[in-house]
């Protein structure tokens, strides 16, 4: 028989351990010895009653042999004589400020009368948590459809250790999307599920006992290394439920239910010799639909009449732009003060405390057997050729210039792409269908061989393009690829905030027409919302306008 007496979690007193508590184990970790990874110093858990309240518990190593039994994920367990302490963890995983402990006095029997919840989700508000509503750190709960699955990562840990980690793209029942980043097991697990022939075509996933990140400026969630648990396409009742609201309010008609649904992002290869789309440079003002298209070609310049970078929002990653507002002194004084503020260029931005991030946005020249064309090199891959961020080297040619020297209109690492021969997918977009515009994005870059050769073999492309290109060899470009929306790579063309000092004195001012000029405005942008579940989707990136004719580029002559 079960003891009659159980207290809940509310009602602890700290003055007496003569008590029994009915708990489930819903988080179970280990702390190991330091120095010696194989041994474990103590076993953290965090229980809940049945009126759903937590509390983290610890057991210790001198104490675990006899209770270790016990300590098995969702046991429910009738725990007498608990002792209590203060909870002094650097993060506290739940509301109450003291933490459980077992000591020699305890005694902890199974129980098979569970009648409280399963899990006590406290599902987090995607808005809130990139609107700046939560504090990093925060610990929450989140479900959300996984719209794309990123590739599966290598990463290098603070203790010297190798882990994994797994990107992912969320959007909540609102519409609202959040990129969440699973951690070594979480991120094999899903990767391995995305992969898997019999998943589910729309991805639900929940964490429990996640955390608000913080990332290059941006919000986010991620799972934590310890306490974390995550359910994919299981039969909780959260995801059943979330999942049927999902195709009510999106995917009800079934024409929009075949083409849309969870997809992973393939390998390189996979993406250039799966796309049937090839097309010789002088063809591509012939296309009259937004898509993407591959080309073979040899970069010959870097194009040095526009600035290489473009000032983000720390939120959304448009443009931002200097503003002048006048507020009263802080003194309640009837003097005003005037100052400046950045503002996001895009009105659909509702984020605070705005800052910039400079990014790249690099136009360069590429050349094939046919022709030459202005492509434009984004954030994403730019950072796997260079392995530097913009504002790295943006400090690099302020250094300089503040040692009296003269930086060129470009960083010196930009000429590594000179006179190589790389295969791009690039975005053709309405705009430049419209107004004829020679400057296409690039989706996705490589310079493996392999992959080259097969698109030459694949596509029989003239055997005089075939010659290997006068450069070095880029053997350190891994391209990866990124699907961006229109909120991702959208910024304002001419309309800078250089953060920079070598910009204020190496380059023109733009006209008063172009520092008004806003892609969001200039771009017919397409911002798809989904895609099949084996293929990238479509989308269609926003691009700087490039007039080729002002660009004075010194072309080498073509291979014979």
């Amino acid at each position: 028989m079960e003891p009659q007496n159980i207290t809940m979690l509310n009602n602890l007193n700290p003055l007496s351990n003569n008590y029994t508590l009915k708990l489930k184990i819903v988080s179970l970790w280990r702390k190991m010895m330091h120095g010696r990874p194989s041994e474990t110093y103590r076993v953290d858990m965090i229980c809940m009653d049945e009126e759903g309240h937590q509390i983290q518990a610890s057991c210790m190593h001198r104490i675990l042999p006899r209770l270790q039994e016990y300590f098995k994920l969702d046991e429910c367990l009738l725990i007498t004589r608990p002792s209590l302490a203060p909870n002094n963890s650097t993060y506290n995983y739940t509301k109450n400020n003291q933490k459980l402990t077992f000591s020699f006095f305890t005694q902890i029997q199974k129980s098979q009368d569970w009648n409280g919840p399963k899990y006590n989700f406290s599902f987090v508000n995607f808005k809130d948590v990139v609107h700046n509503r939560h504090e990093v750190n925060t610990t929450v709960d989140f479900i959300g459809y996984v719209e794309v699955c990123f590739n599966l990562e290598d990463t290098n840990k603070k203790d010297g250790t190798k882990g994994k980690r797994l990107n992912v793209k969320l959007k909540d029942l609102e519409n609202h999307q959040i990129i969440g980043t699973l951690w070594d097991e979480f991120a094999i697990r899903m990767h391995a599920y995305f992969n898997a022939e019999n998943r589910e075509k729309y991805v639900v996933m929940v964490v429990h006992f996640g955390v608000v990140n913080l990332y290059k400026g941006k919000r986010g969630l991620s799972t934590s290394f310890d306490i974390s648990r995550i359910f994919i396409d299981t039969d909780i009742d959260e995801i059943t439920t979330f999942r049927q609201s999902l195709i009510e309010k999106f995917f009800s008609s079934p024409s929009l239910s075949d083409n849309f649904g969870s997809y992973l992002i393939s390998s390189v290869e996979d993406e250039f010799m799966n796309n049937s789309d090839f097309m010789p440079t002088v063809y591509l003002g012939n296309i009259s639909e937004p898509k993407k298209v591959m080309l073979v070609g040899t970069v010959t310049a870097i194009c040095s009449d526009k600035i290489w970078y473009y000032n983000a929002c720390n939120h959304c990653k448009s443009g931002v732009e200097e503003a002048f507002v006048t507020a009263e002194k802080e003194d309640s004084s009837v003097d005003v003060e005037h100052k400046t503020t950045l503002i996001c260029t895009n009105k659909d931005c509702q984020g605070v405390d705005i800052f910039s991030i400079p990014r790249f946005k690099i136009p360069i020249r590429v050349q094939d057997s046919s022709g030459t064309v202005t492509l434009t090199l984004f954030d994403f891959e730019a950072y796997k050729i260079f392995k530097k961020t913009a504002k790295e080297l943006l400090q690099v040619q302020d250094e300089e210039l503040a040692n009296g020297g003269i930086p060129k209109p470009y960083p010196d690492v930009f000429d590594i792409l000179i006179g190589n021969k790389l295969a791009f997918i690039i975005s053709v977009s309405k705009f430049n269908i419209k107004h004829k515009v020679e400057n296409y994005g690039i989706h996705m870059a490589t310079s493996d061989p392999d992959i080259i050769s097969a698109l030459y073999t694949k596509f029989k492309i003239h055997q005089d393009d075939q010659s290997e290109s006068s450069g070095v060899h880029l053997s350190e470009i891994q391209s990866v690829s990124f699907e961006v929306s229109k909120d991702d790579v959208s910024y304002t063309g001419d309309n800078e905030t250089p953060v920079s000092n070598v910009m204020k004195s190496n380059q023109k001012s733009p006209s008063t027409n172009e520092v008004k000029r806003n892609l969001h405005e200039v771009y017919d942008v397409d911002n798809p919302v989904g895609s099949s579940s084996t293929k990238r989707r479509a989308s269609v990136e926003n691009h700087e306008v490039q007039d080729s004719d002002s660009l004075k580029l010194l072309i080498p002559k073509m291979e014979k």
